[in-house]
């Protein structure tokens, strides 16, 4: 008798243990999905940053951009996304929010008179288009 109960108590560890062992795989899964999610992502904003650096060159005076420049160009678009999303965020924490809202993307953009000249008439057409 003694036997059946201590194999009746191991089932129930065995089980935990696969609970446990589903759970965390199931999280690294989860992991790995957001990790390909990001680079996708950045991936994009690499290629379309690229793109429109070299739309704007050609524009201007028809100069191309080397490759080498292209990219250095498309990694500092990037670096700055990072830098603007993590103030963004800091800000709505400061006021205790979950949601960055206009006035987090206002005080970012406030020592930087022409950005925040450009968020203003992007904001102002938005309105418009909602209207």
């Amino acid at each position: 008798m003694n036997s059946e109960t201590n194999d009746d108590h191991d089932d129930g560890k065995e089980g935990e243990r696969g609970d446990r062992c589903r759970h965390a795989t199931a999280e690294r899964n989860e992991r790995q999905k957001e990790k390909e999610k990001e680079q996708l992502i950045r991936d994009k904003v690499l290629v379309d940053s690229i793109k429109k650096a070299e739309l704007e060159a050609k524009e201007h005076d028809g100069v191309n951009l080397s490759p080498q420049v292209a990219s250095v160009l498309g990694e500092l678009v990037l670096l700055e996304s990072e830098k603007l999303a993590f103030d963004l965020k800091a800000f709505a924490k400061h006021r205790n929010q979950k949601t960055i809202a206009r006035k987090d993307v206002e005080l970012f953009a406030r020592r930087r008179e022409n950005l925040l000249e450009c968020i203003e008439d992007a904001l102002r057409k938005e309105n418009v288009a909602t209207k």
